[in-house]
């Protein structure tokens, strides 16, 4: 491997002084440089092959230009994926990079995460918990002493200590179940996992609060066989396909599903907590005129239910990174709160015109 090319060779090719080059190459404000000189100094660079030392430049900024991301998700899964392509092209546009950290707790009993942010290897870390649980409360000591920019994302937590980013679950159950409410159904069949998590409680609430105003309706809820102990073998079907253990899930969700549909009739309707839960069911609904609808679609399949609620995924990475460059900037901590209006119609096409 041949010698780095150093600031003093570019100086020397272009016949100028290292500060000179130091100016040119750091865009540095206050020095004036001639336009030609300016373009000697870049060329030689240009020439010379250089490539910036960015420990060096680390270490007199004090910024790594780097963000840790504990991404303890599956991220075949489109809503996951989608939220880190959020957060890389926000940070992209500023130039920082991101490293993926791990949860792990490694030495002095410190996560992996922190041992970074500790390390100077990142400016501050976005953090999406594993079934949406926040950092343990040894971390958050951690954080709170350390003063580390930290953004937990979709854990409906309050924290004074770092800044949340979460969905308003209730808002977009009660919009969605009032859309699906207003032909007034007889019967609306609410499907949700065999989960006590607050995302789903604040799905139920925001359902209820729509059902105050129909009280002709009447709600008849089934859990599917969905746990936090299952849930890995059903998100790896977006990673590794079939395996034996996710299809006798997947059969038995199904099976569920149908059996539920069975006893409705023409005009009841059919809420899904999950995006993708009616796709077992959909067609044979829409045979029969009922009403299919999802509170958390993330676009991952072309065909769509009746009616549902988009999760504005991107943008929610985007809103984490924003939140997290004001933390670095040295801002408070916040809580931002991302409203969930955007319901789609999925019985009809980009442009219109009726699909099915």
């Amino acid at each position: 491997m041949g010698k780095r090319v150093t600031l003093k060779d570019i100086a020397t090719a272009a016949g100028v002084t290292t500060a000179t080059v130091s100016y040119v190459l750091n865009d540095t404000p206050g020095q004036k440089i001639a336009p030609e000189t300016r373009e000697r100094v870049l060329k030689a660079a240009r020439e010379l092959s250089y490539v910036p030392n960015s420990a060096a430049r680390t270490l007199r900024a004090r910024r790594s230009q780097c963000v840790g991301v504990v991404a303890k998700k599956n991220l075949a899964v489109p809503r996951f994926s989608q939220t880190i392509r959020g957060i890389q092209s926000r940070l992209e546009d500023i130039g920082y990079n991101l490293l993926l950290c791990t949860n792990k707790v490694k030495k002095g009993g410190l996560s992996d995460y922190l041992i970074a942010y500790l390390e100077g290897r990142v400016d501050g870390i976005i953090f999406l918990g594993k079934d949406n649980v926040g950092p343990s409360a040894e971390s958050v000591e951690v954080i709170e002493r350390e003063r580390v920019p930290f953004v937990a994302y979709d854990c409906v937590e309050r924290a004074s200590a770092y800044s949340t980013v979460d969905f308003d679950y209730r808002g977009g159950a009660r919009l969605l179940a009032e859309r699906v409410l207003a032909p007034a159904p007889r019967r609306l069949l609410y499907i949700a996992p065999d989960i006590d998590a607050p995302q789903e409680r604040q799905r139920v609430e925001g359902l209820s609060d729509a059902l105050k105003n129909s009280p002709e309706t009447e709600l008849i809820e089934l859990t599917v066989p969905i746990t936090l102990d299952n849930l890995d073998t059903w998100d790896l079907r977006y990673s590794i396909g079939a395996t034996p253990e996710g299809d006798e899930l997947t059969a038995s969700f199904a099976r569920a599903l149908r059996e539920a549909v069975g006893g409705l009739e023409r005009g009841d309707a059919v809420i899904a907590s999950w995006s993708g839960w009616t796709e077992p069911i959909r067609y044979r609904c829409r045979e029969r005129g009922i009403v299919t609808a999802e509170l958390a679609n993330n676009g991952e399949s072309n065909f769509y239910p009746d009616l549902c609620v988009r999760l504005p995924n991107f943008d929610a990475g985007v809103a984490c990174a924003d939140e997290l460059l004001s933390l670095i900037d040295g801002k408070p901590s916040s809580a931002r709160l991302l409203h969930l209006t955007n319901v789609l119609d999925g019985t009809r096409g980009a442009y219109g015109e009726d699909i099915y």
